[in-house]
């Protein structure tokens, strides 16, 4: 009698457990990016790897570039921002590959231009901290985005900023 109550917990207990891992799935996740391309490579890179497993889970994913990071995607000399065209190591890309697409290397980008549009295609969204790209002097007035590449990010104000970080159920920041 003793052996399967005991399992029967344990099951249950285990059950418990397992759903823990998914409890996630719903939520909304704040990616903060912060850090220019130029300051510091590996967060920003980085920040795309942890943005698509957050979709993988099924978290609502909102990102805010603020700061530094929205030199990242400003228009240089060239027409072009300084990630646009920056390579994925083809190790990188052979990791994601085995953790995201059943190993299907030609389903991962080969350049971070390319990973930012997959992940808004995925249901990433983005938003940009308006009053920075005065100061950074990309724009001229707030809420438009005409000399950044990236013409899906939304200018927000300080408030909504604000709303941003306090909806969140899980913040990270590089």
């Amino acid at each position: 009698m003793k052996k399967p109550l005991m399992a029967l917990f344990t099951a249950a207990l285990l059950a418990l457990a397992s759903g823990g891992l998914y409890a996630a799935e719903g939520k909304t996740m704040l990616f903060h990016l912060k850090t220019s391309l130029k300051h510091d490579d590996a967060q920003i890179c980085v920040s795309y790897n942890e943005i698509w497993a957050a979709l993988e889970e099924g978290l609502v994913v909102k990102v805010l570039v603020d700061a530094d990071a929205i030199n990242t995607f400003k228009v240089g000399w060239r027409g072009k921002d300084d990630i646009e065209d920056y390579k994925i190591p083809q190790n990188l890309r052979r990791a994601l590959a085995k953790q995201f697409t059943d190993d299907k290397l030609d389903a991962v980008p080969k350049t971070y231009g390319e990973f930012l549009n997959m992940l808004h295609d995925k249901g990433a969204e983005f938003y940009v901290n308006s009053s920075f790209l005065v100061v950074a002097k990309i724009e001229d007035r707030l809420g438009t985005v005409e000399n950044l590449s990236t013409k899906f990010f939304k200018p927000i104000g300080l408030k909504e900023m604000l709303r941003l970080r306090l909806g969140a159920d899980y913040y990270m920041v590089y």
